[in-house]
Protein backbone atom coordinates (compact mmCIF):
# COMPACT_ATOMS: atom_id res chain seq x y z
CA UNK A 1 0.00 0.00 0.00
CA UNK A 2 1.16 3.66 -0.44
CA UNK A 3 0.22 6.99 -0.14
CA UNK A 4 -2.54 9.51 -1.37
CA UNK A 5 -1.76 11.11 -5.03
CA UNK A 6 0.57 14.28 -5.44
CA UNK A 7 1.12 16.27 -8.63
CA UNK A 8 4.73 14.69 -8.18
CA UNK A 9 3.75 11.12 -7.82
CA UNK A 10 4.77 9.42 -11.42
CA UNK A 11 1.93 7.45 -11.64
CA UNK A 12 -0.64 10.91 -12.22
CA UNK A 13 -0.05 10.94 -15.59
CA UNK A 14 -0.92 7.14 -16.06
CA UNK A 15 -4.18 6.99 -14.23
CA UNK A 16 -5.00 10.64 -15.26
CA UNK A 17 -4.10 11.48 -18.63
CA UNK A 18 -5.68 14.39 -19.28
CA UNK A 19 -3.72 15.94 -16.11
CA UNK A 20 -3.69 19.88 -16.14
CA UNK A 21 -0.40 21.14 -16.94
CA UNK A 22 -0.83 23.65 -14.09
CA UNK A 23 0.62 22.10 -10.95
CA UNK A 24 -1.55 24.39 -8.81
CA UNK A 25 -4.79 23.40 -10.69
CA UNK A 26 -3.89 19.44 -10.41
CA UNK A 27 -2.91 20.06 -6.81
CA UNK A 28 -6.29 21.83 -5.98
CA UNK A 29 -8.33 18.97 -7.82
CA UNK A 30 -6.25 16.07 -6.39
CA UNK A 31 -6.64 17.70 -2.65
CA UNK A 32 -10.46 18.32 -3.62
CA UNK A 33 -10.41 14.26 -4.39
CA UNK A 34 -8.96 13.03 -1.54
CA UNK A 35 -11.18 15.23 0.66
CA UNK A 36 -14.17 13.76 -1.00
CA UNK A 37 -12.45 10.24 -0.67
CA UNK A 38 -11.78 10.26 2.93
CA UNK A 39 -15.15 11.54 3.52
CA UNK A 40 -17.20 8.94 1.96
CA UNK A 41 -14.10 5.74 2.26
CA UNK A 42 -14.57 3.35 5.46
CA UNK A 43 -12.03 3.86 8.39
CA UNK A 44 -8.73 2.29 7.24
CA UNK A 45 -7.34 -0.16 10.70
CA UNK A 46 -4.90 1.11 12.82
CA UNK A 47 -2.35 -1.37 11.61
CA UNK A 48 -2.97 -0.08 8.01
CA UNK A 49 0.75 0.26 5.82
CA UNK A 50 -0.69 3.28 4.08
CA UNK A 51 -3.92 3.35 1.98
CA UNK A 52 -5.28 0.48 -1.12
CA UNK A 53 -4.20 1.24 -4.55
CA UNK A 54 -8.01 1.15 -5.50
CA UNK A 55 -8.15 4.50 -3.16
CA UNK A 56 -5.63 6.16 -5.18
CA UNK A 57 -7.47 5.33 -8.86
CA UNK A 58 -10.67 6.59 -6.62
CA UNK A 59 -9.05 10.01 -6.01
CA UNK A 60 -7.67 10.00 -9.73
CA UNK A 61 -11.35 9.28 -11.21
CA UNK A 62 -12.71 12.04 -8.68
CA UNK A 63 -10.35 14.38 -9.44
CA UNK A 64 -10.43 13.82 -13.28
CA UNK A 65 -14.93 14.10 -13.13
CA UNK A 66 -14.20 16.90 -10.91
CA UNK A 67 -12.50 18.61 -13.54
CA UNK A 68 -14.05 18.01 -16.37
CA UNK A 69 -17.41 19.12 -15.12
CA UNK A 70 -15.90 22.59 -14.43
CA UNK A 71 -15.29 22.19 -18.37
CA UNK A 72 -18.47 21.41 -19.06
CA UNK A 73 -21.38 23.84 -20.75
CA UNK A 74 -24.89 23.99 -18.85
CA UNK A 75 -25.75 21.88 -21.56
CA UNK A 76 -23.77 19.34 -20.35
CA UNK A 77 -21.18 18.94 -23.58
CA UNK A 78 -17.77 19.78 -24.05
CA UNK A 79 -17.63 21.82 -27.59
CA UNK A 80 -20.95 23.01 -27.47
CA UNK A 81 -22.54 20.42 -30.14
CA UNK A 82 -25.84 19.55 -28.26
CA UNK A 83 -24.34 15.94 -27.11
CA UNK A 84 -22.33 15.79 -24.25
CA UNK A 85 -21.55 13.56 -21.23
CA UNK A 86 -23.02 13.90 -17.48
CA UNK A 87 -19.56 14.10 -14.91
CA UNK A 88 -21.12 13.30 -11.14
CA UNK A 89 -18.96 13.97 -8.88
CA UNK A 90 -18.56 11.08 -6.29
CA UNK A 91 -20.00 8.36 -9.06
CA UNK A 92 -20.70 5.12 -8.13
CA UNK A 93 -17.56 3.82 -9.83
CA UNK A 94 -15.79 5.29 -7.11
CA UNK A 95 -17.21 5.03 -4.85
CA UNK A 96 -17.34 0.89 -5.82
CA UNK A 97 -13.43 1.13 -5.39
CA UNK A 98 -13.92 3.38 -2.10
CA UNK A 99 -16.46 1.00 -0.63
CA UNK A 100 -16.99 -2.47 -2.44
CA UNK A 101 -20.03 -3.33 -2.37
CA UNK A 102 -19.97 -7.34 -1.49
CA UNK A 103 -22.57 -9.72 -2.79
CA UNK A 104 -24.92 -11.29 -0.49
CA UNK A 105 -27.54 -14.15 -0.81
CA UNK A 106 -27.92 -17.70 -1.08
CA UNK A 107 -27.86 -19.59 -4.21
CA UNK A 108 -30.21 -21.91 -4.35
Amino acid sequence: MTDWLTVDDEELPTLWPDVPMNDNVAKLYLAAAKDACIAYAPALPEDADGIPDGWRLAQAMQARNTYNSSKASPGGDFDGSGYGISAFPLDWQVKQLLRPRRAMGVIL
